[in-house]
Parts: C-alpha cells; structure tokens; sequence
C-alpha cells in the first residue's frame, strides 16, 4: 500500500522539476513570486529547448536527464539513468517540497525522499505516465473538466489530494496580458500582422503519426503574404521542413517568455500553445488531427478548428481582419475572467502551510460570517470531509453540519458521495465571495 507524504510544516526550500518548456513558462512567475520567501533547487531536461528559456529568464537551473524519444526501451533507460542522476543532487539540497508537472522520475526521487510533491493533472490519454505519477503525489491541481471516475483511471485514488481550479492549466498567463519583454518578432524583422505556428508533438505517447495538414496550411497562408508567418519547430526535422518553404520564417528556441503574448494569431497542433493563445485573448486556430484531450475539447467550444488544410487557412484569413481580432479577444477576455490561476494558487497554499497554525485557528472569537468563509476557503483548494473541514476551519461537529448545510443551499459549495464517504467543494460562486470578500479586507485594512 502506497502512504502518501503528509503535507510540510514549513516550506523554504522548492525543488521544481521542468522537462518542457510549458513547465518553464508555468513556474518561472511562481519563482519569481516567491524569492525571499523561500529558496529554489530548479532541475531541468534537455528537451525542446527548455535550457535557452530558463537561460532568458536568468533562471539557475541544473540539468538533469534526457526525454527517452518514442522507443521503450529508449524510454527506459533515460527513466533509469535520470533517477540516478537526481538522487544525489535532492539528498545534497534537502528540499522540503517537489513542484513538477508529472515528471515520473522526480516524483518517484521524491516519494523514496519522503519529500512530499505537487503536481498538474490536465491530460486523460496518458495513462501509464499518469498512473506511475500521481498515486505517489501528495496534492493534485486538477482542473474541473475531469470528474472522479476519470482521475481514479489515472492514479489519483484520494479525492482529498486534488486541488480543483477553474478553467485551463495556462491560466498561469492570466497576469500576463500585457508583454514585458522585447517583441522577439519584430527584432527578426517581421511586420505585423503575425501568425504564430507551433507544429506537433512528435514525441508524445499520444502522437498517432505525422500528417501533412499544418505544413499544407502553412504553405498555403505563406503563399497569400498577408501576414508574416514565423514557425517554432520541436524539432530538427520539422526545423528542416519549415525552412524549405518559401515565405515562412523558422524561430530559435530562446524567447523568453511565451511566444505568443507578441502574435497578431495563433495557428498549431500544439495543445497547450493554443490554450495559452487562447488565455492571452489570442485569435486561435487549431490543427489538431488526432484525439484531443478533454481541455482541448473544451477550447474547441470557443476557437476554429479543422483538419483540412483549405478551411484551416481560411479561418487564419478571416482572424486578419481586425474587427474579427476584437471580437475574439472580447469573448476570451469574459470566459477566462472566470478562470482560476493555477500558479497563483499553489503561491497562496505555500505561504498559508508557511504561516502555520496562524492559517486556521485563531484565538480571537470570530463572527458568524468569518466562519462560514473559513469553510468555503478550506473547501476552495480540493474536496474534503466533513472530518477534515471541522479541522481546517475550527467549527465543531454539529455547527459544521449547520453552516454547510446553509452553504449547499445557497450554491457556495457543492458535495458529492464517493466510495469513501461525503466530500465538499466549494462552487464557482463561493470562490467569487471568498474572492470580494477579499478584496475588500485589502481595500480596509490595508497595511
């Protein structure tokens, strides 16, 4: 039987494992967030480029392991060889909490350490990766486009462990909209308006196979020359095909930061590139010709989508218009209002373990409505048992029952019969009180 790490007392120093250059875009605000507060061990794969963003970023960073490529056998060894190159550099650091997206060696190093771990759940299709990850994971963001039946498939057995958010995992952009780096499209010399191509993910366990659906498109758009189209490739092959084609400029690895915050348009078959796109209010395409997982189902609710090569470059035409481009930016701008930040989330639970006690027991007599928002915090990160919430929030057995009972009725949390008993979550509306509630405590009180 697999015990879980319990959670730190205290978190000063942070191991964070990158192995894409997703997780070095997702992690850097965190870091950056957090300097003196805490102290980072940053391990990195060379994968994809990750190495030249973390360098852009001023990030220090140790590299470790290799991405094993489609074989399993090749899987396996760098599986093996990274272990053993982690192994000595946590035992050396001594960090008191692993952040990774699910990247299995450094959460097994992790779990052999008894260093508990957080990570990201937001892809169904890999399952033998999600099932060697998250059984070992001491707390889980998980977005709520995945119910419990489909996270039991995937390893995560302890309702209790997942942490729900809003929206997409790349709601970590939600702070930022507006660039703050150097247009890296307009020091290669290109003229707006730009279309942002980002190919397939040849490497992924999901990958079916290579079609020539976005190179057709490419062509295609490339051929109109009415927008200049730039490509980053994944790999040396794609970087060789990309530069044969007339019209289309092929990029570096070495922006640092996401791309996309400088496109006029996003066009690719690369998941999370079009949800970040999507999360900056970026006019977005998708290319994706093979199953998507459940968040690009739900991104394809709000942005075009196709498998022909013609329509796709039809759709990527009609975003030049710049009325077009407002319109697209506004409906983004609404939906992901709503969306949670997933990085912002894991800041705000690290500082509450770092405040101790302070977090939930005070000894000042609290009002009726402190209360009931104590229980609507405490239910807002991951479900819990009416056992656990009496801890958290320090209301006894039967006022928990009474307050709960006012706060389903009234939709601010929501409950849900599991096979190991009742468990709450606090609803999209107790967020949003939680959050004025907030707001104006800082507005009051301001220090």
């Amino acid at each position: 039987m697999i015990t879980q790490k319990s959670e730190p007392k205290q978190i000063r120093k942070i191991w964070i494992a990158m192995g894409t250059p997703f997780q070095a875009n997702f992690f850097a605000p965190l870091i950056k967030e957090l300097e003196g507060e805490c102290d980072f061990l940053v391990t990195a794969r060379d994968h994809d480029g990750i190495f030249s963003i973390l360098e852009a970023k001023g990030i220090d960073y140790i590299p470790v392991g290799k991405h094993g490529g489609r074989e399993l056998s090749s899987k396996l060894e760098a599986y093996a060889e990274t272990i053993q190159q982690m192994v000595p550099i946590v035992e050396a650091a001594k960090p008191d909490l692993l952040l990774t997206e699910r990247w299995p060696e450094a959460v097994r190093v992790a779990f052999g350490l008894s260093i508990p771990s957080w990570t990201i759940f937001y892809d169904e299709r890999e399952t033998y990766v999600n099932q060697m990850v998250f059984p070992l994971a001491s707390k889980i963001f998980t977005p709520r486009f995945y119910n419990l039946h489909e996270l039991l498939q995937n390893g995560v057995s302890d309702p209790e462990r997942i942490a729900w958010f809003n929206g997409f995992h790349t709601c970590y952009l939600k702070s930022e909209s507006e660039p703050k780096t150097t247009n890296p499209f307009r020091s290669m010399g290109l003229n707006s308006p730009v279309v942002f191509v980002r190919p397939e993910p040849e490497f992924a366990s999901f990958f079916p196979g290579r079609k020539p659906v976005l190179e057709k498109a490419v062509e295609l758009i490339a051929k109109e020359k009415s927008a200049s189209v730039a490509v980053l490739p994944r790999t040396e092959a794609q970087r060789r095909h990309y530069s044969g084609m007339d019209g289309v400029t092929v990029m570096d690895n070495s922006s640092s930061d996401c791309p996309v915050q400088h496109v006029d348009i996003a066009l690719g078959a690369a998941e999370t590139m079009l949800m970040e796109a999507f999360v900056l209010g970026k006019p977005t395409v998708s290319a994706i010709y093979w199953p998507v997982s459940k968040p690009v189902v739900e991104l394809h609710r709000y942005i075009d989508h196709s498998t022909d090569p013609v329509q796709i470059a039809k759709y990527v035409n009609k975003l030049l218009d710049l009325d077009e481009q407002v319109a697209f930016r506004d409906r983004a701008s609404r939906l992901v209002r709503n969306m949670d930040n997933p990085a912002k989330m894991m800041v705000n639970e690290i500082r509450r373990i770092n405040e101790g006690e302070n977090a939930n027991v005070s000894l000042v007599r609290r009002s009726k409505i402190e209360k009931y928002l104590d229980i609507i915090q405490c239910t807002s990160l991951r479900p819990l048992k009416l056992t656990h919430i009496m801890r958290d929030a320090n209301v006894s057995h039967n006022e928990v029952k009474k307050i709960l009972e006012t706060l389903e009725s009234s939709g601010l949390v929501t409950s849900q019969e599991t096979y190991t008993g009742k468990i709450y979550q606090a609803t999209s509306d107790g967020l949003k009180v939680l959050e004025d509630y907030r707001g104006v405590r800082q507005r009051l009180f301001a220090e």
